[in-house]
């Protein structure tokens, strides 16, 4: 009888210690699992840059393209020296978003020069007593630039297609680089989904355009300052490679010991490459006042 006193008290206590212990951790993901979310992740973003940049390039091409650009760029730095390969990768690396960044900046710049009209047009409406399709309608016929004139119009066809002005308006939302006009649809979102009245959305509307009239002032005086400094870093980053590829027609043994030989190769060519890379990106960056 103590024997299996013993045994049923062991087990009793083994129980409890199962039954208290933690639950079983979950298995951590696995790499293909996590990289497949990194994956869709970088599409997203891509998607989202792109829309900004108002491309019509689907994301996986555009990913495509960055991986693609620096092998083929650097394949060609190779031919020089494999510093030169390398330095050549790099800028492929950075190409295809730079230049997405430099169409968003121009779609902002455009976008920033219709919102202070756009804004007066909704205001008037409003306090003429018009509806919120009436505000996108208006909205839609003073816009200038194409695309701003084409999201609104977006906007309303998706109203009259009985869906919530709230959805499209975020959707819209998302492909918006102007900051101006993003407040716009930030202030459009708000009023919808909360059911203001179309006074309401007058006040709101009104003193955002206040501020956005601010903020367009402060931009044009901030680009008209850094014009000049931009010309001459432009100027100077296109100046000197045309310098020394017209000595390399010109006068080849002038730049031989550049081409021809392993210090040139090795260290001279990919330095100044370097430094002139690093300081168009320094001027650039610099000189971008307005953003």
């Amino acid at each position: 009888m103590e024997l299996i006193g013993a045994l049923a008290t062991g087990v009793a206590v083994l129980s409890l210690l199962l039954a208290l212990a933690p639950s079983r951790a979950q298995p951590a993901p696995g790499i293909r699992v996590r990289a497949r979310g990194a994956y869709a992740v970088r599409v997203e973003r891509a998607r989202t840059s792109l829309a900004r940049a108002r491309l019509d390039v689907s994301p996986r091409s555009y990913l495509a393209l960055e991986v693609a650009s620096p092998a083929v760029l650097g394949c060609l730095g190779l031919l020089l020296s494999a510093p030169m390969g390398l330095i050549c990768a790099a800028v492929g690396v950075l190409v295809p978003r730079w230049y997405v960044r430099l169409l968003v900046g121009s779609e902002a710049r455009a976008a920033a020069d219709d919102a202070p009209r756009v804004l007066r047009a909704m205001v008037s409406r409003a306090a003429a007593g018009g509806t919120y399709p009436d505000l996108f309608a208006a909205a839609a016929e003073a816009a200038r630039h194409r695309w701003v004139r084409a999201d609104f119009e977006e906007v309303l066809s998706r109203y009259y297609a009985n869906e919530a002005p709230a959805d499209a308006l975020v959707d819209v939302r998302r492909r918006q680089a102007g900051r101006n006009l993003g407040l716009v649809y930030d202030a459009l979102v708000a009023l919808t989904r909360t059911h203001q009245p179309v006074s309401a959305a007058a006040e709101v509307l009104g003193s955002l355009g206040e501020a956005t009239r601010a903020n367009q002032a402060i931009a044009r005086a901030a680009a008209a300052e850094s014009r000049g400094l931009r010309m001459q870093a432009v100027m100077l980053a296109v100046v000197i490679p045309a310098m020394f590829l017209y000595l390399v027609a010109a006068n080849g043994e002038l730049v031989a010991p550049v081409l021809g030989t392993a210090l040139g190769k090795y260290v001279l060519l990919p330095a100044a490459a370097l430094l002139e890379i690093t300081g168009i990106a320094l001027s650039w960056r610099i000189t971008r006042l307005e953003a």
